[in-house]
């Protein structure tokens, strides 16, 4: 019996440790996820990053061989000796309008004083093109545009001569010249707004008293001088001119994709705003405009267009007869299809109470049926936040509910606002604004209508949520950085170590904290850092930074755990190449599929301490050793 129990105990000390060896060996495959000593908490400072933020605005006040104009496009020139015009520039920048600018406080009578001492480091480079040069219907100058406006004969052919441009294809020159203004915006380090019309400068139109439309500048309107909305070029005779432009515009859009962020189909009205002309109120005209549009321009691109305009080309494309008084009931845009591309641009953001200034209800009257009373801002609103799309805005401010903070706040929430131009807004009121929690929770009733022009108002009342990281800061702070997508990095696990034909494995989550989502697709690699050398390793992943949501009620406090996305990564290190043994720093860079250079409109993390390496254009998520 005894020896039995001794043979027993010896075949269960031969087990036990056959187990352990056993699960040594097993263990010594897999390396524990460990925790990286990283700071994971947010750091409210500016932090410039592509496709959102401020941008770079140009204006004039000064006079100019063509006269006062508030906002100022680039003219393209037909050859060498068309007169140039690009508006008044400090510093003069061409291309790449990146430069560190103080946000407009509209006091100031020079918007590039600033005023508000708030400053930002804008990543977009306003890019319009003026194609008056163009079109027989588009005014040369402020001057020829009142002369004309004045003239007895106004309407003749006579009427016209030496005061607007020739209606033609665009030439070689004038393709060449907008590839140069855009391979300077690729040179530097921010991406390019889009936007090209035929009277960029507003000469077709009088403001101020008597405030008029002088002439439809599109070379597509029919007059005496432009006999012909048809495109006379052998072959393209079935487009119109403005279809054939953009088609001549196509190759730059493509080979350019890289550094554009959006276009605006601003090829009607007066500054490209598509309004006032009479062909900006026609339905037919908007789809042929749109069709053109989602032709030309790559299709990980979004077009930009007011509420009207998405309206017609939609009810035309699908049969539908939606309209300003129903567009909140448009069904959510598949994704991939052609009506998620759009996204919306507001040329009064929060200026004009209901409406800003007839910015978001443009377009209304164009539906039979339909008058402006059938315009709901919070309809219109909710289109635009389904659309999740880029958000930009010429920034009018108001001093209304909706331009004043808190209100400021829960609007641009819900029209995830993603871009603002730095130079023209009265700024001053969000950078007066403190923002603590009795600031910011105060609760904002909203008016329930367009009847209801002065508080108390009897809407919905809606509270902000205070965020504690910036307790004590100003409102305008706040708004810069929330501006888009801003996204932290919350937890960051990796292996302990990997073997060199092992699998790197990473899990983690980030937060977005921002107004919106990002829209243009990204690729996100991995990239391992020698830790005592320069030699690094990268290789893609299946990350896509466009999941990254933003909480839908605008709570983006770090608490809320529920909207921390997953960061989950499995590397081969085959795929990464021969890695050497070693100790290795682990960094993820974000930018554009098409990205040229090695570091540039890369997307950084706002987080605490030291995590962005510049050379890399990557942030650093953490640490291994490779066996």
């Amino acid at each position: 019996m005894k020896k039995l129990l001794r043979v027993n105990n010896f075949a269960l000390i031969l087990a036990l440790a056959l187990t352990s060896i056993l699960g040594s060996t097993n263990h010594s495959k897999v390396a524990p996820l460990v925790l990286q000593a990283l700071d994971y908490t947010e750091n409210p400072v500016d932090i410039p990053n592509p496709d959102r933020g401020f941008y770079r605005g140009r204006w004039q006040y000064g006079e100019t061989p063509f006269g006062k104009t508030p906002e100022v496009d680039h003219r393209v020139p037909v050859d060498a000796s068309s007169p140039l015009y690009h508006g008044r520039q400090m510093p003069p920048v061409e291309g790449d309008d990146i430069v560190e600018t103080e946000a407009y406080n509209r006091v100031n009578v020079d918007p590039y004083i600033g005023g508000t001492g708030v400053s930002a480091l804008p990543s977009i480079s306003f890019m319009g093109f003026d194609l008056c040069n163009f079109s027989s219907n588009a005014f040369l100058s402020r001057a020829n545009g009142k002369d004309y406006d004045a003239d007895p004969e106004k309407g003749s052919s006579k009427s016209f001569a030496g005061r607007t441009g020739k209606t033609q294809a665009l030439t070689p020159y004038a393709l060449n010249y907008i590839r140069g203004l855009l391979q300077k915006v690729r040179e530097g380090n921010g991406v390019a707004f889009v936007k090209f019309s035929y009277d960029g400068n507003g000469f077709s139109y009088v403001e101020g008293e008597n405030e008029h439309l002088i002439l439809g500048p599109e070379p597509i309107y029919v007059t005496a001088n432009n006999p012909s909305a048809m495109c006379d070029v052998p072959g393209y005779t079935d487009k119109n001119w403005a279809e054939y432009h953009i088609l001549q515009l196509k190759p730059i859009f493509q080979e350019y994709e890289d550094v554009i962020m959006c276009v605006k189909a601003g090829m009607f009205g007066p500054w490209g705003e598509m309004h006032t002309s009479p062909i900006a109120r026609d339905p037919k005209e908007y789809k042929k405009l749109l069709d053109a549009y989602l032709d030309a321009v790559p299709a990980s691109r979004s077009i930009l267009a007011h509420a009207g305009a998405f309206l017609a080309w939609y009810n035309l494309t699908y049969g539908f007869h939606y309209n300003f008084s129903n567009i909140d009931s448009i069904p959510l845009p598949p994704k991939g299809s052609r009506e998620a591309r759009f996204g919306y641009f507001n040329d009064s953001y929060a200026a004009g109470n209901w409406d800003d200034n007839g910015s978001l209800s443009e377009g209304s009257k164009m539906f039979e049926g339909v008058d402006e009373s059938g315009y709901d801002r919070y309809k219109t609103i909710s289109w635009i936040h389904k659309q999740n799309q880029v958000v930009q805005g010429e920034g009018g401010i108001g001093n209304n509910v909706f331009g004043n903070m808190p209100g400021a706040i829960l609007e641009a929430q819900q029209l995830r606002t993603s871009n603002l131009n730095i130079r023209h807004g009265n700024y001053s009121l969000w950078s007066s604004f403190i923002y603590n929690e009795k600031n910011v929770t105060a609760p904002v009733t909203f008016p329930a209508n367009d009847k209801e022009e002065s508080p108390p108002y009897s809407g919905k009342t809606k509270t902000a949520i205070f965020d504690q990281v910036y307790n004590g800061k100003n409102g305008l702070e706040y708004f810069r950085d929330r501006m888009g997508y801003r996204l932290v990095l919350r937890e960051a696990k990796a292996s302990e170590w990997v073997k060199q034909n092992g699998t790197l494995k990473f899990q983690g989550k980030i937060q977005n904290v921002g107004f919106g989502n990002v829209v243009n697709k990204k690729k996100v690699s991995v990239i391992l850092k020698m830790r005592n050398g320069s030699n690094t390793y990268t290789a893609a992943t299946n990350l896509d930074a466009r999941d990254w949501l933003t909480d839908e009620n605008g709570d983006n406090r770090a608490d809320n755990t529920a909207v921390w996305r997953d960061l989950n990564f499995s590397i081969s290190m085959s795929v990464l190449g021969k890695v050497p043994p070693g100790e290795y720093d682990i960094f993820l860079k974000i930018n554009d599929p098409k990205e040229q250079s090695a570091n540039r409109r890369c997307i950084r993390f706002a987080n605490k301490g030291n995590s962005w390496n510049a050379e890399l254009g990557a942030n650093s998520i953490g640490s291994i050793t490779v066996k």
